[in-house]
Formats: C-alpha cells, sequence, structure tokens
C-alpha cells in the first residue's frame, strides 16, 4: 500500500514540474513575441492580423510594395479579397 501511496505522489510531483515548466517556456515565448513586435522586428498579416517573423512570412508583392502573412491561405484570401474589391469598383 505505501508503495502504491509513494510512487503516486512521485508521479504527481513530476507532472507538475513538467506543467510548470510548459507553462513557464509558454510564458517566455509570449513575452519573446510581444517584444519583437514591439521593436518592429515583426509585421502584421494584413488578411487575419496575426504577427509574424518578415524572416519566416509568406510574401508576395502587391502594388510595388512586399507584404508578409502567417500563410499562403492568408495570403490567397488577401490577393482574392484585393481582385474582388478592383472588380466590384470597375463596374
Amino acid at each position: 500500500m505505501w508503495k502504491f501511496i509513494i510512487a503516486a505522489a512521485a508521479a504527481y510531483m513530476l507532472w507538475k514540474m513538467f506543467m510548470g515548466d510548459t507553462k513557464r517556456r509558454k510564458e517566455e515565448a509570449k513575452q519573446e513575441r510581444e517584444t519583437l513586435i514591439v521593436r518592429g522586428e515583426m509585421v502584421k498579416d494584413p488578411a487575419c492580423g496575426a504577427y509574424v517573423s518578415p524572416e519566416d512570412s509568406v510574401h508576395a508583392s502587391i502594388e510595388g510594395r512586399t507584404m508578409h502573412f502567417c500563410s499562403y491561405e492568408c495570403r490567397d484570401a488577401y490577393i482574392k479579397q484585393l481582385r474582388s474589391g478592383s472588380n466590384g469598383n470597375k463596374g
């Protein structure tokens, strides 16, 4: 019986250590992202509003400007939105 209680306590302590470490890492990553945003090292995806690193982003040259997107889906949706807005203005 004591072995079970000791094993359960050890398992609980290991779980708490792992979960605490995971939580700490998430907080550090969030703080690092916020710092990069404040310093201007990240740019805002015009389609969904997510912040992305210019080096890791999907980019496209649109109307002479380089735009940065978090994914190909956001890039395609933004381009589709621009095209549908342009077509609506012509007719």
